[in-house]
């Protein structure tokens, strides 16, 4: 499905590439949000699919993919830049909309569904990076003890490799190895059409090692407080193995969530919506058909 790509200015005035799907009047606007080190083509098998119902938007988050240009240390906030980038793309549009995303994706959606109530309707939310307490206070250890670039997704990522031959060797290099190990071919595909550029040594990655590392070294050690905040209806879905949404954090936000379904989807990882995409299609159609059904029947009550 053909896709068509438009810029949002972020606060500091860089441009952010959005990805815009075919869209329909009077459809519900959703936004993808993606994991640390992909893009939002990346999840073209699972958009394709949301797009015959919904008005699909995903980011190429910045310092990823189209938006890399976009991504400089120097300036670099950790993921409270990320948070204020997706603030102004909610803001950019004319209706409110629903959030959906992956990971740290899911995670700066609820920072921006907490800022901006009145313009998200409802969250999705695929293995949310939520730490619980214990996880937290040794994340924010390490930040201030300026040791949080030796965890293993930071340092594994500035070791990545950046370049190679062409895009075929690279889909054979990563094929059935490592995070990949798990992805369906059209997933692995989609990542590696759009996550490499050329260039005079072949191709590159968009998001380069050392801007991955960093976005690792600022993981969001307290998302809690955001959490309390939200007003919009929520479905999180966890992995059952190597998730980032632990245990004792799902049970937490049930407490601080009552009403929020937290679903545990058997046989997946972090990886979640390349091993199971119809489990995170079907969280999102749910959650707004129940959205859709609660104001039929206030409109009902108050005719």
């Amino acid at each position: 499905m053909g896709v068509e790509p438009v810029a949002i200015v972020a606060p500091d005035g860089q441009e952010i590439t959005v990805w815009r799907w075919p869209h329909q009047r009077g459809r519900p606007t959703l936004h993808w949000a993606h994991a640390t080190g992909f893009h939002g083509r990346t999840y073209h098998p699972l958009l394709d699919t949301l797009a015959e119902d919904f008005n699909v938007l995903a980011w190429d988050m910045r310092g990823h993919g189209a938006s890399a240009a976009a991504g400089a240390l120097s300036s670099f906030r950790g993921w409270r830049t990320y948070y204020d980038d997706l603030c102004a793309l909610v803001e950019s549009q004319e209706e409110p909309v629903w959030l959906a995303g992956h990971s740290i994706g899911a995670t700066a959606s609820i920072m921006a569904a907490a800022r901006l109530p009145a313009r998200v309707q409802g969250l999705v939310l695929a293995e949310p990076v939520i730490l619980d307490r214990v996880q937290g206070l040794q994340l924010r250890t390490a930040k201030l003890l300026r040791q949080s670039h030796r965890f293993g997704l930071a340092a594994g990522a500035a070791r990545r490799r950046a370049h190679f031959a062409s895009r075929a060797e690279a889909v054979e290099k990563y094929r059935g190895r490592g995070g990949f190990r798990s992805w369906p071919a059209p997933w692995l595909d989609a990542y590696v059409e759009h996550g490499f550029v050329d260039d005079d040594m072949g191709v590159r990655l968009a998001c380069a090692p050392a801007w991955e590392s960093a976005t690792f070294t600022h993981t969001e050690h307290n998302a809690w407080p955001d959490i309390r905040r939200l007003r919009c209806p929520v479905i999180a879905l966890s992995a059952s193995h190597a998730s980032t949404f632990a245990p004792a954090a799902r049970q937490r936000l049930r407490t601080v969530l009552p009403a929020a379904e937290v679903t545990t989807v058997t046989n997946t990882t972090h990886f979640l919506p390349m091993e199971h995409p119809q489990a995170v299609a079907d969280a999102i159609r749910r959650l707004l058909a129940q959205q859709a059904g609660t104001r039929a029947q206030t409109d009902g009550q108050t005719q």
